[in-house]
């Protein structure tokens, strides 16, 4: 899969907070701040870790390619399950000692037979056995935009039993408030057609304010969207196109909606090739 270089797919923009964000650090240590204090960097800037909003991703994708599966289908040949057991994996411990065991002469053959096996989820965003194509920088805050306005709320605990407060339940903790900006950045690298269509519907979600990133999610917290006017997609391909890319160029071609539609009937083509009949 990165043996050589054949596209790269760059995606630039501003990631903003809907409603109050919070991706937390645990319990805090010091007595005079608030008891749950949001991430930040050296720069006690709050940031968007790139793991967050990749994981998100993938869960939003995995319900939707499980979705698109007929009755009765195998779904791990879909999207696996990699919060159950082994059964639900689309290539368990067990499988992946028979493959070495098969092409255990043959590297090439065996990432081939890797990737054959494994969900259309799993390919793009990577598994156990693969490395993912593609990768997501934290998403600093927009500098010039920030001003220390961290905001502290009330919590409660509540006692399941009884449903009232527990004793000592009082708590507080810290969000980072509606409007904040966040920039974003992904590449993506030696995506075949249906995989760039799989990450640009992940796009179309967040454009939508489909997916909650942080904590406290079931509050209202954690809404965020793709700014799309400022969203910027360029596709690098070929050895020219590197060639360039290495001399400091801008090069690569500018994707929109209606060109990544090109890719959507590739995606629906390997859908039917896993057994997706209507697709």
């Amino acid at each position: 899969m990165f043996d050589t270089f054949q596209s790269r797919l760059t995606i630039e923009g501003y990631l903003v907070a809907d409603s109050a964000l919070r991706i937390g650090t645990g319990r805090a240590a010091d007595v005079t701040g608030t008891e749950l204090p949001v991430i930040r960097d050296a720069f006690n800037r709050p940031f968007i870790p790139g793991s967050s909003l990749k994981g998100a991703w993938r869960s939003h994708l995995e319900a939707l390619v499980r979705g698109m599966a007929p009755p009765g289908a195998d779904l791990r040949r879909f999207a696996c399950d990699p919060t159950g057991n082994e059964a639900g994996l689309c290539l368990d411990n067990k499988g992946m000692r028979a493959l070495r065991e098969e092409y255990k002469d043959n590297d090439t053959s065996l990432a081939q037979a890797v990737a054959d096996t494994s969900c259309l989820v799993c390919q793009t965003f990577g598994s156990p056995w693969l490395a993912s194509p593609v990768r997501v920088r934290d998403l600093p805050v927009v500098e010039r935009e920030w001003f220390g306005q961290f905001q502290v709320r009330d919590g409660v605990t509540i006692d399941r039993d009884k449903g009232t407060a527990a004793d000592k339940g009082l708590y507080d903790y810290e969000v980072v408030p509606a409007g904040t900006r966040f920039e974003l950045y992904i590449v993506a690298e030696n995506l075949v057609p249906w995989q760039l269509w799989l990450l640009w519907l992940a796009l179309r979600a967040l454009e939508r304010s489909d997916i909650a990133l942080g904590g406290f999610t079931s509050r209202g917290l954690g809404w965020v969207r793709l700014e799309k006017e400022n969203r910027r997609a360029r596709l690098i391909e070929g050895a020219r196109g590197l060639m360039d890319l290495l001399g400091g160029a801008e090069v690569g071609e500018e994707i929109d909606d209606e060109k990544a539609g090109l890719w959507r009937e590739i995606f629906l083509a390997e859908l039917r090739r896993r057994g997706a009949r209507d697709a």
